[in-house]
């Protein structure tokens, strides 16, 4: 699609780069969620009778609706331009090593209804599909939607992924997931359409899409830190995937040519620091080597990232100590990102910085500003995002939101 920023100064005929006013209108208010009339007069430096014409058209075709902005201000209350949240009844499915969660949004990314499974992903491919099943059913059954309704399949996958052939290449630490053609058996399961995107992405979309104010932000990262560590990048709003689609693998950024070996089979990755395997790793080997704690539990091997988190917040040294050494390698790998990228913001998701946030931006940020020039550090916000109940899976369901919404587009507008 092309930029819609190109659009501004001089005006408009009807078409810009062979996309229409309508086409680029619609995305506009799709990257922001909503937006007022003013706004799309000044971005795309047209009259205010041009926005009402085009509004009323993609109000005509369902695409869009009007609400109330609820803002004081004298004479005609102004009202939210949003995408029709009933353009189309989504399902996301996030799929991890231990189990699979569904769930059913409409193009708001509202929660509809929810389902869950565990599943053991060592068992192969059949035991996802099988466990995938059972949570889609019971999130339609949450949801008392038919499953005639749901057109799109969006799946978040944590593995190495081939996207243009719906492979999953290699998962690290899964046995058995080799050249998986992933989509094409989960079209022939779901009998619908399937995106299949890595589910860092996913987890991006759902942040920004769960928080308005992140639109002043056009370029942004966000940093899913869990059981592996990814990133999901918007530049001018828009969600960047690169010349493979390969786009965002921080964690695999080298932060120490001598350093421990990563699941990736290079050295000093800033995955080999800083997911929640390496932060109890640390602290088990520290124990066995003589670290003291009387916070932490005695057997190693009951130890939960739950547990460090909590010790911290007490203030164990040893705990700090492995957060804050997490800390620091999780900001050399930003502080790359940020170097290149010069975002404005930065975004903390997943579930070890859910878990142990605030042990983990502060050295995060303290790392961009020491190792990156102050023109790109000066002005960027460094923050960990808030918890939110099955934010991944939403997620998922955004990454067939936005390709539904292309369909709509099409045959709404030109009948295709």
């Amino acid at each position: 699609m092309a930029d819609s920023s190109q659009a501004r100064r001089g005006g408009w005929s009807e078409t810009r780069k062979g996309h229409t006013l309508e086409e680029l209108t619609f995305w506009y208010i799709y990257d922001r969620q909503h937006c007022l009339r003013g706004d799309l007069s000044e971005h795309f430096g047209i009259s205010a009778a041009t926005v009402s014409r085009v509004i009323a058209l993609l109000v005509e075709k369902g695409l869009a609706v009007e609400t109330s902005a609820g803002v004081a201000a004298p004479g005609r209350k102004p009202h939210w331009v949003q995408v029709n949240p009933r353009l189309a009844t989504l399902l996301g499915l996030e799929v991890d090593a231990d189990r699979v969660t569904a769930v059913v949004t409409d193009m708001s990314a509202s929660l509809l209804g929810r389902g869950a499974r565990r599943c053991d992903a060592h068992e192969g491919l059949e035991a996802v599909l099988q466990g995938s099943q059972e949570a889609v059913c019971q999130a339609l059954a949450d949801a008392g939607v038919p499953r005639r309704q749901i057109k799109h399949l969006g799946v978040g996958h944590p593995g190495d992924l081939d996207l243009e052939r719906g492979l999953c290449l290699f998962w690290p630490n899964v046995t058995g997931w080799r050249n998986v053609p992933l989509r094409a058996r989960l079209r022939e399961t779901f009998d619908m359409e399937v995106t299949v995107d890595d589910r860092s992405r996913a987890v991006a979309l759902a942040e920004r899409r769960s928080s308005p104010e992140d639109g002043r932000h056009p370029n942004a990262i966000y940093v899913q830190v869990g059981t592996g560590i990814g990133m999901g990048v918007f530049i001018e709003g828009r969600l960047f995937r690169g010349a493979t689609q390969a786009g965002g693998e921080i964690g695999n950024v080298v932060i120490d040519r001598d350093g421990p070996l990563c699941t990736c089979g290079n050295r000093g990755c800033v995955e080999a620091f800083a997911t929640i395997g390496t932060v109890l790793r640390y602290v088990r080997e520290s124990l066995a080597a003589g670290a003291s704690s009387q916070m932490l539990p005695a057997d190693a091997n009951e130890l939960t990232i739950e547990m460090v988190a909590a010790a911290a917040n007490r203030g164990d040294s040893l705990a700090l100590a492995a957060l804050e050494r997490a800390g620091e390698a999780l900001g050399l790998g930003v502080a790359n990102a940020v170097q290149i990228l010069n975002p404005s913001l930065v975004v903390l998701c997943g579930r070890l910085a859910r878990i142990a946030g605030a042990h983990l931006v502060q050295p995060v940020a303290e790392t961009v500003r020491q190792r990156c020039v102050e023109m790109a550090s000066r002005q960027v916000e460094i923050r960990a995002a808030p918890p939110r109940k099955d934010i991944s899976a939403v997620g998922c369901a955004l990454l067939a939101a936005e390709a539904e919404a292309q369909r709509m587009v099409r045959q709404r507008l030109f009948g295709e």
